[in-house]
């Protein structure tokens, strides 16, 4: 078998290590909610938390999370919104919510500063809608 066929069957598909599809938790649901407030995806995106699937993200226990789409393979779209908390020790975390290339919920992604796991999502008021270039996220 040559390198490269060998290497294309060893290689394991990123979407194969992500956990099983579950409903969205009650602190993940109020914090999409919150970052979509007063944006035009407002409406849409709260009226499917009810029944959208997510799967959690190998990303070392930081909290990531990709929605469940349609599209098998989905490719990142854009941000929409960003905020920003500390976890209870204090470490800045920063949050991103993204669309896929088709319009849908894409990834909520959510970054320790030191790459740690996360200890616990926010209070909500405790989490800060980042505003760039006067805009809510990177949102156009």
């Amino acid at each position: 078998m040559s390198d490269r066929s060998q290497s294309s069957v060893s290689r394991v598909d990123y979407y194969d290590r992500l956990g099983q599809a579950r409903p969205l938790r009650v602190d993940e649901r109020a914090l999409v909610t919150k970052m979509v407030k007063d944006t035009p995806y407002q409406d849409e995106i709260t009226g499917l938390l009810g029944d959208i699937l997510v799967r959690d993200m190998p990303d070392g226990g930081m909290g990531s999370i990709k929605f469940q789409t349609t599209t098998r393979k989905p490719r990142y779209g854009r941000q929409i919104a960003e905020g920003a908390f500390r976890d209870r020790d204090g470490m800045p975390v920063s949050v991103t919510l993204s669309l896929d290339k088709k319009g849908q919920l894409f990834e909520l992604d959510v970054f320790r500063a030191d790459g740690s796991p996360l200890i616990s999502y926010p209070e909500l008021d405790d989490f800060e809608i980042v505003k760039r270039h006067g805009k809510l996220g990177w949102a156009g």
